[in-house]
């Protein structure tokens, strides 16, 4: 009885000293959208030189989670979604649509612990807390804008991000890895990186961006030979098809850019070969759930 007690107290100790950490830290829901400028006078209006472009990928760079990832892990261990019982799971893939309702299904906003095995297999995880995790559309306020620009023959979306995380100092802030577009190989017509951090005073968000267009040829420049870097391998796509082609980059687009941003309004990030809109919210994370007595 008494080791029970004293095992209740120290969760519940765990939990609260967890959340006043939670608590000093200023959470922010991100979402941004990325598009090109189509319009080829734009692009011409600055000269862009191979030998003057150097691209790089920052050190920590991570990329955001799916829920389709933190959910079908390692063969399904847990077999969470009950297909072993009904047939072979390749045979019954789920769209991402029907992923999302089958984790809200499940609870997922339950804390709880993950089950024993032997490798990473299932992760549990807090969908209210979870940080860097691309959220689903029906939570999106640019649902609007991204039709306006997949309408538009002057721009295409090239990528659509919407996540949470805490918002820190320059020296602890995480880039994000970025990639849309069409791909060509092993690259794609948008790749880099982006961090969201604090200004020095704390007053204002600030977005750095390391974002890279790219026209590509199966002919090789011979002129002006462009590079570029590859992606850590961990974010590499294993399901690049196989091709006899192979793609030159023959013309590149750095944007290289920082804006502090006020939160709750939309901000432009402006460039000839391309855009950026992004919007910074807020975040209140809600308290974690007590211990369930005598667990």
């Amino acid at each position: 009885m008494g080791i029970r007690l004293l095992q209740c107290c120290f969760l519940t100790n765990a939990l609260a000293f967890s959340s006043a950490v939670v608590s000093q830290e200023r959470w922010f829901k991100i979402e941004l959208s990325i598009f090109s400028n189509e319009n080829s006078a734009d692009r011409l209006e600055e000269q862009w030189l191979a030998e003057r472009t150097e691209l790089s990928y920052p050190n920590g760079l991570r990329k955001l989670n799916k829920l389709s990832d933190l959910f079908l892990t390692n063969s399904l261990l847990t077999d969470p979604l009950n297909t072993t019982s009904s047939g072979n799971f390749e045979n019954q893939r789920l769209t991402p649509e029907e992923v999302q309702a089958q984790i809200r299904a499940e609870s997922i906003t339950e804390i709880g612990p993950s089950p024993a095995t032997n490798g990473t297999g299932f992760k549990v995880f807090d969908f209210l807390r979870e940080d860097f995790l691309q959220l689903p559309v029906s939570e999106s306020d640019f649902q609007q804008t991204n039709r306006t620009l997949e309408r538009s023959p002057d721009h295409r979306l090239l990528f659509h991000g919407l996540w949470r995380q805490a918002v820190v100092q320059p020296e602890q802030s995480i880039p994000v890895y970025i990639e849309g577009g069409l791909a060509y190989g092993d690259q794609h017509e948008l790749q880099g990186s982006l961090t969201i951090r604090f200004n020095e005073n704390e007053d204002r968000v600030v977005i750095d961006t390391n974002l890279w267009l790219t026209e590509f040829s199966i002919v090789e420049n011979q002129e002006n030979q462009w590079s570029l870097p590859t992606a850590p391998e961990e974010f590499q796509s294993s399901s690049t098809v196989d091709s006899d082609l192979s793609y030159y980059p023959i013309q590149i687009y750095h944007m290289k850019q920082s804006r502090e941003m006020r939160s709750t309004e939309f901000h432009y990030l402006d460039h000839p070969a391309m855009g950026l809109v992004i919007l910074v919210e807020p975040h209140e994370i809600p308290p974690a759930p007590l211990p369930t007595p005598g667990f």
